[in-house]
């Protein structure tokens, strides 16, 4: 069941100058429940507007966001309401940090909401412990903290408003392997306890294919593409061609492929490439 529906949204930027631009054409969308989705696509494809929508940041110049099935600007000088649905992370959001403590930074949201002190305390150590965040570091100052650590106490800052659906623009941005693996596993592991939709927005192709359950695919203001991972990134050549890449050991199975090798090559994780490959050598064909 979808939890945002966007139904035939368009936006214009420099609308009537000769500037314009249509970053978003007649987009037709359903974010899901209890499922993380990918938005994928080159730079100014429009996926960073696609998602200010979600929330309201933006308002489309045609067509309708639904959330629940209730259009968010029926009522304009409600649309701030939309914000304690739809929880938006942007690129970078350790930048947004300004509390003396980490625990009152992450405490600030749900202070906001008029929850009880116990309440608060609760969503407080319960979005620390998905974002890694130790009780030691919750007495910090989070400007002694490293970009990393930054990054995980403003992702559980949004965490701790206990969104419906939480959108995050290149969350893992920056970090080192380690540090992306520990920032996504923790937003994977919140969507599975918490039962909340997550958007994510990345140029990571691994990332999408490791952690997301969908896939919409933008190019040049529409949406091109949509399905599982495995359907995407079957379909290499169709996102080559909007300029993307697919997960390295995808194009080691088209390789494969090519060379006569009959595994599938809608193989987007390792253990999916091991799996296959170890399925073609017990049908003993040709050898690798």
């Amino acid at each position: 069941m979808s939890i945002i529906e966007l139904v035939d949204v368009g936006f214009v930027y420099g609308k009537k100058t000769p500037y314009e631009i249509h970053a978003l054409k007649n987009i037709n969308l359903k974010i899901e429940e209890n499922c993380i989705t990918g938005i994928i696509g080159h730079t100014g494809s429009g996926k960073s507007t696609l998602v200010q929508m979600f929330n309201g940041l933006l308002r489309p110049d045609s067509g309708k966001v639904l959330i629940h099935g209730k259009d968010i600007w029926e009522k304009p000088k409600e649309i701030s309401k939309v914000r304690f649905t739809v929880g938006m992370v942007m690129q970078y959001p350790e930048y947004q940090l300004f509390a003396d403590t980490v625990w009152e930074d992450i405490a600030y949201g749900p202070r906001n909401m008029k929850l009880s002190e116990d309440e608060i305390k609760e969503r407080v150590e319960r979005s620390a412990r998905f974002c890694g965040i130790t009780k030691e570091t919750l007495e910090k100052s989070p400007f002694d903290l490293s970009g990393g650590q930054k990054r995980r106490v403003a992702l559980a800052g949004v965490m701790a408003m206990d969104h419906d659906v939480l959108v995050l623009d290149e969350p893992a941005a920056g970090l080192d392997p380690r540090g992306r693996r520990e920032i996504l596993g923790g937003i994977k592991e919140y969507r599975e306890k918490s039962g909340k939709s997550v958007v994510i927005v990345s140029h990571s192709m691994e990332d999408m294919a490791m952690y997301c359950d969908t896939i919409d695919v933008m190019s040049h203001g529409e949406l091109i593409m949509h399905g599982n991972c495995k359907e995407v990134f079957s379909k290499k050549q169709m996102l080559t061609d909007a300029g993307l890449d697919v997960p390295e050991i995808t194009t080691v199975m088209h390789l494969l492929n090519e060379k006569g090798i009959d595994i599938p090559t809608g193989i987007y994780t390792v253990d999916g490439a091991l799996c296959a490959i170890k399925e073609y050598l017990r049908g003993d064909k040709n050898g690798l």
